[in-house]
C-alpha cells in the first residue's frame, strides 16, 4: 500500500537526542559566588593524599572481587538511614553534591601546590559534575572529575568509623540533637545514597600517579566489596557514584525533579553542574 503524498509529509520518525545540559540557577536570589556548600567528604577533611598502608581482613568472593566488613557504627548508620520512614529524602543530592564539590575543590588546590607529584594526572582538567538518570536501568549517576581515590581511601572513607565520623552522628540522635536530615555535618553525607537507593556502587580514580581505577558496592548490608575496574575507564581522574533506586524512589529518575533539587541546592557550588536530558526530534521520511 503506498502512501498519499501528504502522509508522507506528515509521517515522521522519533530520534532520541541526548545531552547534558546545565540547570538555569535562580535569577531572583542573591549571588554568592563565593560561598559553598560545607565540606562533608571524609576524604577532603583528611590529608591531601590517605595513607595506602590500610590493613583490613578481606574474603575473596570471586576472581579478582574482595569483601570487607563495615565496622559496627557505620553499619547502625545505615540501618537507621535505611528505616528512616519521616525523612525529607531530597537531602540526598545535595549531600552527594557537596562530597563531589569537594572533590572537585580538592584537585583544584592540588594542580596549583602538588603539580610535581602529580605529573600525568591530568591536573589541568576543568573539574565538573554530571548527573544523569537512567529509567532503563533505574539508576540515578553522579560523577565528578574530581581528586578520585585510591584502594585503601575507598575502604577508610567509607567503610570505617575513623575517618566517617558516624560516632559523633549516632551521639547526637542518641541525644536528640540531630535527624537524618542533618546527616552532613557529621561528615557522613555518603551515606545518605541508602535514603533513595538499596545498592550503591562507587567507580573512583585517584589522580595520584598510576592509579586503578577500583569499584566499591554495597547492597546496605552488613559488608562490601572492593574490585579493580576497567569497565567505562575514567578518564584523568574523578568518581562515579551509582544509586540503585528502590521502587519508592522512582520519581528521581524524572530529569524535571533533578533540576528542581539542583536550583534549589546547589547554587553556590562553584563548579560547573550539568544533567542529562533526552528529547525526541521528528524527520520526515
Amino acid at each position: 500500500m503506498k502512501l498519499s503524498q501528504a502522509a508522507t509529509a506528515l509521517l515522521a520518525s522519533a530520534i532520541a537526542v541526548s545531552a547534558f545540559t546545565v540547570p538555569s540557577r535562580n535569577s531572583g536570589t542573591t549571588s554568592l559566588a563565593s560561598r559553598r556548600f560545607e565540606s562533608t567528604s571524609p576524604a577532603f577533611k583528611s590529608g591531601l593524599f590517605m595513607s595506602d598502608g590500610a590493613v583490613m581482613d578481606a574474603e575473596t568472593v570471586e576472581e579478582g572481587v574482595e569483601k570487607y566488613e563495615f565496622q559496627a557504627e557505620v553499619g547502625r548508620v545505615m540501618d537507621i538511614i535505611i528505616n528512616s520512614l519521616y525523612s525529607n529524602r531530597d537531602v540526598f543530592l545535595r549531600e552527594l553534591v557537596s562530597n563531589s564539590a569537594d572533590a572537585c575543590d580538592k584537585k583544584r588546590f592540588l594542580s596549583i601546590t602538588s603539580s610535581a607529584d602529580t605529573d600525568g594526572a591530568s591536573v589541568g582538567d576543568s573539574p565538573a559534575i554530571q548527573i544523569k538518570a537512567d529509567k532503563d536501568a533505574m539508576t540515578v549517576t553522579i560523577e565528578d572529575s574530581g581528586v578520585g581515590m585510591t584502594k585503601s581511601e575507598l575502604m577508610n572513607n567509607l567503610g570505617r568509623i575513623a575517618q566517617s565520623g558516624t560516632k559523633k552522628f549516632m551521639e547526637a540522635l542518641g541525644e536528640g540533637t540531630a535527624d537524618v536530615n542533618l546527616i552532613g555535618q557529621f561528615g557522613v553525607g555518603f551515606y545518605s545514597a541508602y535514603l533513595v537507593a538499596d545498592k550503591v556502587e562507587v567507580v573512583t580514580k585517584s589522580m595520584q600517579p598510576d592509579s586503578k581505577q577500583y569499584r566499591w558496592a554495597s547492597d546496605a548490608s552488613s559488608s562490601y566489596t572492593i574490585s579493580e575496574d576497567d569497565t567505562d575507564p575514567i578518564v584523568g581522574s574523578g568518581t562515579r557514584l551509582i544509586l540503585h533506586l528502590k521502587d519508592d524512589a522512582l520519581e528521581y529518575l524524572e530529569t524535571s525533579k533533578l533540576e528542581e533539587l539542583l536550583q534549589h541546592y546547589s547554587e553556590f557550588v562553584e563548579f560547573p553542574i550539568s544533567v542529562w536530558k533526552e528529547k525526541t526530534e521528528y524527520k520526515k521520511v
